[in-house]
């Protein structure tokens, strides 16, 4: 196996990983060889508190012999150094003297120190910077570098841009396929759904998983609503008020709540701008309450504000193979600004998919 193969290896390994059973953690996966490039030991992170990616492909290689100073560690993230739910991996690759360590992407976490540990213990080590390996792990890489959620719009419209019609009628754009796609794919791989106020009440919006044969799951639902008013009499009995019993619709707020909430609600209080939420404000508290990765299913307004704010990370974009023609339709995105060229934001595409009819375009933002 040729080093390019086994970096490919222990990626492919990574990804076998199910997001949810791993977060916050990353997706790991590391390979064996033995001194003539075979292969003796392979494993990937599992579970959130189980054995890392390095101790199952160590193991594994143990069961084929006792001696591993010759041989090669192929890893797709640095190894940890530092105590966490588990020992440091780092230690358990010094003990077993493994002569070489090639790591495919550098952890973002500034406890971990591995490289320097390595080579001090005569280790030889190899960086790669595999961009596979990075784009991999873009989730943690934005937890650890920015210090806030990794955000994931998803947009829907017409070609011609629109996402409902002059009377605001948006259900439904895209066709059946891709909204299960939104649900198999989509929000079943985040911590939470963010909306305003405004989408759930014109959509009558329970935010809800459903999967392909109709059952429906729960999720945590983050509501920007400057002045509570989705707490009003008049909006109790809207769907996303449905009986919960694992989640919660987090309020982001101007000020604290002047009634008790229910059980499953809580405010986040944010800094609210003419231009609306701060994401700034409450980024650290949606980390400290567990939500890493949010999908935004939302208006315009909201989906501009994040990206004139240099907070989305992600973009799906369906489109439906349909033209409204129409100027009094509402566009998918758009400030109320003038913007010249200069101010363009720049997008990479990672995936295109004809899903049915539909067109849909994955973005990662520069």
């Amino acid at each position: 196996m040729t080093q390019k193969e086994a970096i490919e290896y222990a990626i492919n390994l990574a990804k076998k990983a199910n997001e949810n059973e791993i977060r916050p953690n990353p997706f790991v996966g590391a390979v064996v060889l033995d001194h003539q490039g075979q292969l003796i030991g392979e494993g990937y992170h599992q579970k959130l508190g189980g054995p890392h990616a390095e101790v199952n492909a160590i193991e594994q290689a143990l069961e084929k012999t006792a001696d591993l100073s010759q041989a090669t560690m192929y890893v797709s993230l640095e190894p940890c150094s530092h105590f966490g739910k588990t020992p440091p991996c780092v230690d358990l690759i010094i003990q077993h003297k493994i002569k070489k360590v090639v790591i495919a992407s550098l952890d973002p976490n500034p406890k971990v120190a591995s490289v320097a540990k390595l080579i001090e213990h005569g280790i030889e080590v190899e960086v790669v910077d595999d961009v596979s390996a990075t784009l991999l792990n873009d989730r943690f890489f934005t937890n650890q570098l920015k210090n806030r959620p990794h955000y994931i719009l998803k947009l829907a419209s017409t070609i011609d841009g629109k996402i409902a019609d002059y009377a605001k009628n948006s259900q439904w754009i895209s066709n059946a396929a891709s909204r299960q796609f939104v649900h198999d794919h989509l929000r079943a791989n985040v911590d939470a759904i963010m909306t305003s106020y405004k989408t759930v009440i014109q959509d009558q919006a329970s935010l809800t998983i459903r999967n392909t044969a109709g059952a429906i799951k729960e999720i945590n639902v983050l509501i920007i609503d400057k002045n509570l008013e989705l707490l009003e009499k008049q909006y109790e009995n809207l769907p996303i008020f449905y009986p919960r019993s694992i989640t919660k619709i987090i309020f982001i707020t101007a000020n604290p709540p002047s009634i008790q909430l229910q059980e499953n609600m809580e405010c986040i209080i944010g800094t609210f701008n003419e231009q609306g939420l701060v994401f700034s404000s409450i980024s650290e508290k949606l980390l400290e309450l567990g939500y890493y990765k949010i999908l935004t299913e939302a208006g315009s307004q909201l989906n501009s504000s994040m990206i004139q704010q240099n907070i989305a990370d992600e973009l799906y974009w369906f489109i439906a193979p349909a033209i409204l023609n129409d100027l009094n339709g509402l566009p998918m995105l758009g400030l109320d600004a003038i913007r010249g060229l200069d101010k363009k934001v720049q997008l990479s595409l990672i995936e295109t998919k004809l899903i049915d009819q539909d067109v849909l375009l994955h973005y990662r933002f520069n």
